[in-house]
């Protein structure tokens, strides 16, 4: 009978240090494991934010031509200003009258940004006249010499050609009438139909 009791003593306190340690590790692993997925979500927060700026920038294309040292094709930040468009295209050129426009102005994607010489200036050239906006084709009735050689296969003597026309003639009527100008064939009006207008 005294082993009976001593066996049920010993099982009954086994049995309370076996749910004692059962108690305590799932006390513990519930802790750890908080703290593991904080520590993730936290983590995974910081490297969001630092991606986030690269994924927020957004660059525009301008066309830089006129007086400037090397006219072309250029990518800015959005937000640029013309002024930054110039300094990409070399900077301005000895002729160029860079106070006639507005250097601050902030660039558009797709935008024409013309750089008018001294000359263009003296000829009458405003930012009201130039074809830096809008849809980028030269209006070939108000377009200065250094406008008109923008165009592919424009060069000087077409140029003066174009101009010498409109002031013994007039306005074009429409941009087909530029083949009347001796010197500007079917060829060449090919290559230029797309980039002018009346």
């Amino acid at each position: 009978m005294n082993n009976r009791n001593t066996i049920k003593i010993l099982l009954a306190v086994l049995c309370f240090v076996a749910a004692g340690i059962v108690f305590s590790c799932m006390t513990r692993n519930p802790g750890n494991k908080t703290a593991v997925t904080e520590a993730a979500s936290e983590a995974e927060t910081e490297s969001t934010s630092l991606e986030e700026p690269g994924e927020t920038l957004l660059r525009v294309c301008v066309h830089v031509c006129g007086s400037v040292s090397v006219p072309g094709v250029y990518y800015l930040d959005e937000g640029s200003r013309i002024h930054e468009a110039v300094a990409l295209a070399g900077g301005l050129t000895e002729d160029a009258a860079g106070d006639a426009i507005n250097l601050a102005e902030v660039v558009t994607d797709g935008e024409k940004i013309y750089i008018p010489s001294r000359k263009d200036v003296a000829e009458g050239f405003t930012e009201e006249t130039s074809d830096k906006a809008a849809d980028g084709r030269i209006n070939i009735n108000t377009a200065s010499r250094e406008e008109l050689k923008t165009l592919p296969g424009i060069g000087d003597l077409k140029a003066e050609a174009i101009i010498a026309y409109r002031e013994e003639f007039g306005d074009f009527a429409s941009v087909e009438d530029i083949k009347n100008v001796s010197g500007i064939k079917d060829g060449s009006y090919e290559r230029i139909k797309d980039f002018i207008k009346v």
